[in-house]
C-alpha cells in the first residue's frame, strides 16, 4: 500500500475511471497486512540481488492470486499488478497453435504501448496500456510462429471470450472498448467506500466515526442510546465486516467479478 493518508480523503482508486475487478481486488490484498510484509520481504530480497524482481513476483502471484510487481523502483504500482491466469479471466492467454488451424504469428507491433513485460513461470504477462482499462497477455512460448487465443472449459467463459474480443479489436485496428469485468457504478462506490472503511479501522477510527464520515454527520448528534439503536451502526458493522472478508481472501471472487 502506498504512504498511508487521512483515511476521510477518498481512496486513490476512486479516481480510476478505468477501474476494473482486479484493481479492486490488489487495493484490498494491499491492506492486508501479512501481504504487505510479504510483500517487503520480496522487495528486500530483490534489492539485495537474491533473486528478481520477475521471480519474486511469481511467487508472491502463487501465494497469493495477485500481486504487485516486486520491482523496487516501481513498489506498489497498481498498474503494474499482475494475476494468475487461472483465477482471472480478465487475462487472455495466447499460446502457439496447433498445425492445420490457419493461425498466423501474433503482430506485437499492433498491440499498442506496453506498459510492462513480467516473466511468471512460464508466462510472459504483457500489460496493454489502455484508457478504457488495460489488457493483460499471458503468453506461454514463441511468439515468432502462428498463435492462438486459449479459452479454458471453465464453469463461466464469457468473461475470458470478452476479454479475448477486446485483443481481436485491438489487433483489427479497432478500440479494445471497455473491459467485460468491470463493476457497475453503484457497485464500484460500494467496493472502493468499504476500501475507505478499512482504512478508517486501520487508523484507528471508532465504528461510530466511522459512520459519521461515509454514511451521515448526524451520527455525530446521536445519544449513546440513539447510536445502539441506529440503523448506521448495524450498517457500519456489516461494511467492516465485509471489508474484512475482502481484505483476507474475498479479494479473489473480485478477480471473477464477483
Amino acid at each position: 500500500m502506498p504512504p498511508e493518508k487521512d483515511w476521510r480523503a477518498p481512496p486513490d482508486e476512486a479516481g480510476d475511471e478505468a477501474l476494473q475487478y482486479s484493481d479492486i481486488a490488489i487495493g484490498y490484498l494491499s491492506r492486508n497486512t501479512r501481504y504487505r510484509a510479504d510483500y517487503t520481504r520480496a522487495l528486500g530480497r530483490v534489492k539485495r540481488g537474491v533473486t528478481t524482481a520477475d521471480e519474486a513476483t511469481g511467487a508472491l502471484v502463487n501465494r497469493w492470486g495477485i500481486s504487485f510487481h516486486a520491482a523496487p523502483a516501481s513498489a506498489f504500482n497498481a498498474k503494474l499488478a499482475v494475476a494468475r491466469p487461472d483465477l482471472s479471466p480478465a487475462s487472455i492467454v495466447i499460446a502457439p497453435a496447433l498445425a492445420g488451424i490457419g493461425a498466423g504469428p501474433l503482430d506485437m507491433e499492433a498491440l499498442g504501448e506496453v506498459r510492462a513485460r513480467i516473466r511468471i513461470g512460464d508466462f510472459l504477462h504483457i500489460i496493454l496500456a489502455d484508457p478504457d482499462g488495460d489488457e493483460h497477455l499471458c503468453m506461454c512460448g514463441s511468439c515468432n510462429g502462428p498463435m492462438a487465443v486459449m479459452l479454458p472449459i471453465e464453469p463461466d467463459p464469457l468473461a475470458r471470450l470478452a476479454s479475448a474480443e477486446r485483443l481481436c479489436r485491438r489487433l483489427n485496428g479497432m478500440a479494445a472498448g471497455p473491459p467485460a469485468l468491470r463493476p457497475p457504478p453503484f457497485r464500484r462506490l460500494h467496493l472502493v467506500t468499504l476500501l475507505q472503511v478499512l482504512d478508517g479501522h486501520h487508523a484507528g477510527a471508532s465504528q461510530r466515526e466511522l459512520a459519521a464520515s461515509l454514511i451521515h454527520r448526524k451520527v455525530r448528534r446521536y445519544t449513546n442510546a440513539e447510536w445502539i439503536e441506529s440503523k448506521e451502526r448495524k450498517r457500519i458493522r456489516r461494511w467492516l465486516k465485509e471489508a474484512v472478508e475482502l481484505r483476507d481472501g474475498g479479494y479473489l471472487r473480485l478477480l471473477r467479478g464477483g
